[in-house]
């Protein structure tokens, strides 16, 4: 429920230095205008962070809390699966309240740091990247023009509106002066594949430049999960719920795609299919991971996938990207008129997480395997849906 995300900076750039704790306090304090939720009600706040939480800042949800001016019997929470510790805390804050231990909580993430190693899973995920190319035969130029398509695409959402409703200004104060920082850092609609074509590959003869993988960014991101057994009560109305998710590994010796076992096990336990879903959204660690799972799952590239760009583009916000991820998806879900979002990170070369989300608009849930609703059982606190 009102998901909203800063804007992403680049290092140097103008959210440089700003502490962790005002850029969550910022998309806190966002959440909880823009669903109204009296601020009584919050019974926790969940904030992923991954390397600005190395640097001092432990009791980020509850100094958020406090920024946003929550009452101090909130507390708060650090949730870290690292680039997908945004979406736990989501998951986590779902848990919460499907159990009864909660009724309101705010799931966030941020990150402060671009001070970490630069390659999104570490060398690694460089070698990993490197063999899923010779595998799957992805090419450089295939990988450069992916990248393209990724800051087109986001700078083409940005030109027609679609990343208006998600996204809150960051204050930036400049020696006396302040003002608002409103638009993504980074992202370049005239790039070319000409441009990326004289960058030199990471590694001798390799596919993977600096051009066709994500960069560490700032920003942060949250949203509202509440019980749905309170939402009249409290005068709510929700975005999407969270119909499942799950984690899961591979054997990473060879070519390994960290997310697709998380998908698998995710559909399995759903009963739901990739051709139910409306939009994918795929963190673009490395162009030719994305590629790579496309050609696994036979998809179009361009049909469904990352629609408005994703990390290549908007930047890597370690502990903040789960949850950019999902709030850009929903709102494109919402303006779209979707049904069903389907978001899917690598932790890594061998493993990864996934969850999936449906309109709240929808209201024929499909059955699942075990014999229960898509969303739960319509009775019973504990297996029931869990509104963000």
């Amino acid at each position: 429920m009102a998901p909203v995300r800063t804007p992403s900076g680049v290092e140097g750039g103008a959210l440089a230095g700003m502490p962790a704790e005002w850029l969550a306090t910022t998309v806190l304090a966002a959440v909880i205008e823009r669903s109204g939720i009296d601020p009584l009600r919050i019974d926790d706040v969940g904030m992923a962070c991954v390397d600005g939480g190395r640097s001092g800042v432990p009791a980020l949800g509850a100094l958020a809390a406090r920024g946003a001016g929550l009452p101090f019997a909130v507390s708060g929470f650090p949730t870290e699966r690292h680039g997908g510790s945004g979406l736990q805390a989501v998951i986590t804050a779902a848990m919460m309240v499907q159990t009864g231990a909660a009724d309101v909580v705010v799931a966030g993430g941020v990150e402060c740091a671009t001070t970490s190693a630069s390659l999104p899973g570490g060398t690694a995920g460089l070698h990993n990247a490197e063999r899923l190319a010779r595998y799957y035969g992805i090419d450089r130029t295939a990988a450069d023009e992916f990248a393209v398509a990724s800051h087109r695409k986001a700078a083409r959402a940005w030109r027609q509106g679609a990343f208006g409703a998600e996204v809150v200004p960051v204050g930036v104060a400049t020696g006396s002066l302040e003002h608002q920082i409103r638009r993504d850092e980074g992202v370049r609609d005239d790039l070319s594949t000409h441009t990326l074509a004289g960058l030199r590959p990471l590694l001798a003869d390799g596919v993977v430049t600096v051009g066709n993988m994500s960069t560490h960014r700032l920003g942060a991101s949250a949203c509202l999960v509440v019980a749905e057994d309170r939402l009249t009560e409290l005068g709510l109305t929700p975005m999407a719920f969270l119909a499942g998710w799950a984690a899961a590994g591979c054997d990473g010796d060879g070519p390994a795609l960290g997310a697709a076992p998380a998908v698998a096990k995710l559909l399995g336990r759903t009963g739901c299919s990739l051709a139910e879903v409306d939009l994918l959204e795929i963190n673009e660690g490395y162009a030719v991971e994305v590629l790579a799972l496309a050609t696994e799952w036979e998809l179009d590239p361009l049909d469904r996938l990352n629609v408005n760009g994703s990390d290549i583009a908007l930047g890597h916000p370690v502990g903040a990207t789960g949850l950019r991820i999902m709030t850009t998806m929903l709102h494109e879900l919402g303006r779209t008129g979707g049904r069903y979002g389907l978001e899917a990170i690598a932790l890594g070369p061998d493993h990864g997480i996934a969850a999936l989300f449906e309109s709240a608009e929808s209201d024929d849930p499909v059955e699942t395997p075990r014999g229960a609703r898509f969303h739960g059982v319509r009775t019973g606190r504990r297996f029931g849906r869990h509104r963000v």
